[in-house]
């Protein structure tokens, strides 16, 4: 499973998700996690259709989409997620 992350430092939202994010990387360390800064990475953010932050990807080990979630979310629900996924 793979993770890629838009963030940036002036993200209120992002900066209370920090502390979820560390907890969910120590949780699942085999979850390959890409944070992108939503400044430093613009092209990488229009590519990916990221069009403000917090911003996140989840694929499959396939490389298949899974999940797009814009916005603040509760670190339950991503975990929820990610154990409904890791193994797909």
């Amino acid at each position: 499973m793979k993770i890629i992350k838009f963030t940036a430092l002036w993200c209120a939202d992002c900066i209370v998700m920090r502390a979820a994010w560390r907890e969910i990387v120590e949780k699942f360390p085999g979850v390959e996690i890409v944070e992108y800064d939503f400044d430093d990475q613009k092209e990488k953010a229009k590519e990916l259709g990221a069009a403000k932050v917090p911003f996140n990807i989840f694929y499959d080990k396939a490389g298949n989409e899974i999940a797009r979630i814009e916005g603040m979310q509760n670190k339950s629900d991503l975990i929820r997620l990610i154990e409904e996924n890791i193994d797909n």
